[in-house]
């Protein structure tokens, strides 16, 4: 007879691997959707349950000590093992396609980079990514007025009373451009400098107005402007060197982290709107696409917080 297994608490064990993986304890709280303290807590009670550390803590940076390395890997793959089969259970094949829609630049900059993940937890399902550029409703109340896809995600002021809504923190922009603007006779160092460059745009110009005085930029009269199509491209025209673009976290933070852009400025300006998600009400069972835009949800908002 095999004997009962004796396992650490699975709570504990979850906030260890959600605080491992990101190094944060801050973004595994949000993925949980408990506190702080409670990611804490749990991790304390586990290195007493093990005897050991798992963190090696310094202000408000941890890292890894040799024993969570060892944990971490087998913690993973386990949970997502659990999730993929608990997730295919009493599902048919008509929950196996979803339809997200969103902006071209979300798509292009977040949603694709993150499919990698999305598609390891669930294999057997079908997503398609449907570009929309009418997914920007900055008057209040405002809902989709056809069948888009299964899963929306906008930007805007959202109507909480609309069907599956789901909230996420709100946004921030600041300057961002090629590192070569940073030296050189034309260096950026102060927000003045940025004058020296052109400015792009994928709005009508009011996101750099408001970021400019913010910093106590005044703009003069001949201030060079490139307009591009849509945020995605402004963010390559940085990236290549033609100019300043405005970023967020959530669509710079790839190239951010690429070294293809670097943020020179600390200040940032709240943004206009918040991206949030819609979950139309469906004829077909839906618990394959509620999980899935809860899992959205909560990548977006561990990037935004």
């Amino acid at each position: 007879m095999r004997s009962m297994r004796r396992l650490p608490s699975l709570n504990a064990l979850r906030a260890f691997e959600a605080a491992a993986r990101h190094q944060h304890f801050a973004r595994a709280a949000a993925e949980l959707n408990v506190t702080h303290g409670a990611v804490s807590h749990q991790i304390r009670a586990l290195e007493d349950s093990l005897g050991t550390a798992l963190f090696r803590r310094s202000g408000n940076r941890i890292t890894l000590t040799p024993e969570a390395q060892r944990l971490l890997p087998v913690l993973t793959e386990s949970f997502d093992r659990i999730a993929e089969i608990t997730g295919s259970l009493g599902q048919d094949d008509s929950a196996d396609h979803i339809t997200i829609a969103c902006a071209p630049a979300l798509a292009a900059k977040w949603l694709v980079p993150e499919m990698a993940d999305l598609t390891e937890r669930h294999p057997g399902l079908t997503i398609d990514i449907a570009p929309r550029q009418d997914l920007t409703w900055l008057e209040p109340g405002r809902r989709p007025t056809e069948d888009i896809g299964d899963i929306i995600i906008a930007y805007g002021r959202p109507d909480p009373a609309a069907p599956g809504f789901l909230a996420l923190p709100d946004n921030a922009f600041f300057p961002v451009c090629s590192p070569r603007l940073t030296h050189g006779p034309r260096a950026v160092k102060r927000p003045q400098d940025l004058l020296r460059h052109p400015l792009l745009h994928d709005d009508d110009g009011t996101g750099w107005r408001r970021w400019l005085a913010e910093a106590g930029v005044v703009s003069p009269h001949d201030l060079r402007n490139m307009r591009l199509g849509n945020a995605s491209l402004t963010l390559d025209a940085a990236a290549d060197g033609l100019g300043i673009a405005l970023g967020d976290t959530i669509l710079a933070e790839a190239d951010l982290a690429a070294g293809r852009l670097v943020a020179p400025f600390s200040t940032r300006v709240a943004a206009p709107g918040a991206y949030f998600l819609l979950r139309p009400a469906l004829s077909r069972d839906s618990s394959t696409r509620d999980t899935v835009a809860n899992w959205l949800a909560d990548r977006l908002r561990a990037r935004l917080t």
